[in-house]
């Protein structure tokens, strides 16, 4: 039976690319084969493409059955998003602030990583299920749709790590680690010629078969982040006010520099870490939406529930932007203000990555 999801295939058709650079903040849409579609962060509808468009932080792309898409930043990072895709482009208006990178919802993307000039990770491919980051390096990402990540290392390497974030692996050229649907890393393997229709497949028709399943499980844990992320806004608010506090104290003459460094210091790691929470959200919505998408056209069991599932997670997606939104207004310049205010040199907070960790240099 034709799966009812739409199944990443392998082209090997190759693109011109624009000579156009991007341009600041944004990505370049440098070369596009078939259909390919955008959508900007405060729209709600797709429209078609062409090579040459300035994509924005936020917006999203999609790729048709026989397309492909090539984006280019800044740095020198290109990135080509596979047939029967989509993604959301993260891009970082500072050389030094959040790493660039994209939220996958589902298919495939293959990323060729400019080193990066710092010890921070310089690109991020995340998903609902897993995370993959590196500072310079050539490495496949493939998202099936029941959320499973597959990630292939062909040069450098790259840190990856599940969703509970328990667990994490650091692949070398030859070697792949899947997440599974619940976010569960698996173990690191030698990887040979990798089949991606079939893998994709594969996990297409599992969703087919067990579809309420994985979706409950998706909605469980989207439960628990928004939990999370109530308790981390929370503790940001409280870091806020001391840091007003502190900082009316220091305008009185008191002595109080090292605990307005260290209090900064805190509240910006914090902000890093609701900004990681946002691009996992971003992913799982993408999925629901998909499923939804999906569920609607049948051909896929218990239809109805899912759909139901996929439409009340669409209406809460609205309160998580709210939240997201106040956890991370403090932005990239302001950061940076603060920081040349205190006279501090190296960045901290938005710009560290769990994968800087793991790279241990």
């Amino acid at each position: 039976m034709r799966s009812a999801f739409r199944v990443a295939s392998l082209s090997l058709s190759l693109c011109v690319p624009s000579l156009a650079l991007a341009g600041p903040g944004t990505v370049l849409l440098s070369a596009a084969k078939g259909v390919v579609e955008t959508r900007g962060p405060r729209e709600k509808v797709y429209a078609t493409a062409a090579p040459g468009a300035q994509l924005e932080h936020g917006a999203r792309v999609r790729t048709g059955a026989d397309a492909e898409a090539t984006l280019s930043y800044a740095d020198g990072t290109s990135a080509v998003l596979k047939p029967s895709s989509e993604i959301l482009v993260r891009v970082s208006k500072e050389p030094s602030g959040s790493p660039n990178g994209v939220v996958m919802f589902f298919g495939r993307i293959w990323s060729k990583v400019a080193k990066s000039q710092s010890e921070d990770t310089s690109f991020e491919v995340r998903t609902a299920n897993a995370v993959a980051g590196v500072r310079g390096t050539a490495f496949e990402t493939g998202v099936g749709l029941d959320g499973a990540v597959k990630v292939v290392v062909r040069e450098g390497k790259v840190a990856v790590s599940g969703d509970d974030e328990a667990r994490a692996a650091e692949l070398k050229p030859g070697y792949t680690v899947v997440a599974s649907d619940a976010g569960a890393l698996g173990a690191v393997e030698e990887a040979d010629e990798i089949d991606w229709n079939g893998w994709l497949g594969e996990h297409a028709k599992k969703m087919e078969r067990r579809g309420l399943e994985v979706a409950k499980s998706l909605d469980g844990r989207l439960n628990k982040r928004r939990a999370k992320l109530e308790k981390l806004i929370g503790e940001q608010r409280a870091l806020r006010k001391k840091l007003e506090g502190l900082e009316a104290r220091k305008k009185r003459g008191e002595p109080v520099g090292k605990e307005i460094r260290k209090t900064f210091e805190k509240l910006a790691k914090l902000t890093g870490r609701i900004e990681d929470m946002a691009a996992r959200l971003e992913g799982a919505f993408g999925l629901f939406e998909e499923w939804g998408r999906v569920a609607g056209g049948g051909g896929i069991a218990d239809a109805d529930k899912i759909a139901g599932m996929a439409g009340n997670i669409a209406k809460i997606a609205a309160d998580f932007a709210d939240m997201i939104e106040e956890g991370t207004d403090l932005s990239e310049e302001g950061m940076h203000e603060l920081i040349d205010d205190m006279g501090k040199g190296k960045k901290t907070g938005p710009g560290d990555s769990a994968a800087d960790e793991l790279f241990g240099e």
